[in-house]
């Protein structure tokens, strides 16, 4: 581990988390966090976690505005290995932190996207190539999700990644 006073921890975040602007026409989240979702980044600052925000595959592959799709309308061989690609640099990345001693918090997907939902049978298109790329490597990083419905109970889960770290 690099020893100059870095805080050796870090996580990863899906794109929206720290940008709202990116987010497909139709979510309520945008009028709830305008710019970010403030609680997580709050959380991240407070406790000095690098954050390693992932490119959004829907808006690079689908455009800036757009209306929202379901994962059965965007998951296209062409999509399904863009997020290929963006599973397999980011689980290049992850290996780095970690061959350098650095601690990684986990990965923090968005419930209900079709690119970047986490937990349930029902994974996101990127998830779902960030796992097999993950256990293809032998990587465990614990994986959490965000849900604008369940702020308090998404931010426990945060602090236990952070405090078991």
């Amino acid at each position: 581990m690099i020893d100059d006073g870095r805080s050796g921890k870090v996580i990863f975040l899906v794109h929206c988390i720290i940008n709202s602007n990116s987010i497909c026409i139709g979510p309520k989240t945008p009028s709830i966090w305008p710019a970010m979702v403030n609680e997580i980044v709050e959380l991240l600052m407070k406790n000095k976690i690098g954050i390693i925000q992932l490119p959004c595959p829907e808006q690079l592959v689908f455009g800036l505005v757009r209306n929202e799709a379901s994962k059965i309308q965007i998951d296209t061989p062409e999509f399904r290995e863009y997020c290929k690609k963006i599973a397999e640099s980011t689980v290049n990345l992850i290996e780095e932190y970690i061959k350098n001693g650095f601690k990684v918090i986990g990965f923090l997907g968005k419930r209900g996207s079709p690119t970047c939902n986490v937990l349930g049978e029902e994974k996101g298109i990127l998830i779902e190539e960030l796992i097999n790329m993950m256990d293809k490597r032998k990587i465990k990083v614990c994986l959490m999700d965000f849900e604008r419905t369940e702020v308090e109970k998404c931010l426990d889960k945060l602090r236990k990644a952070i405090y078991s770290s």
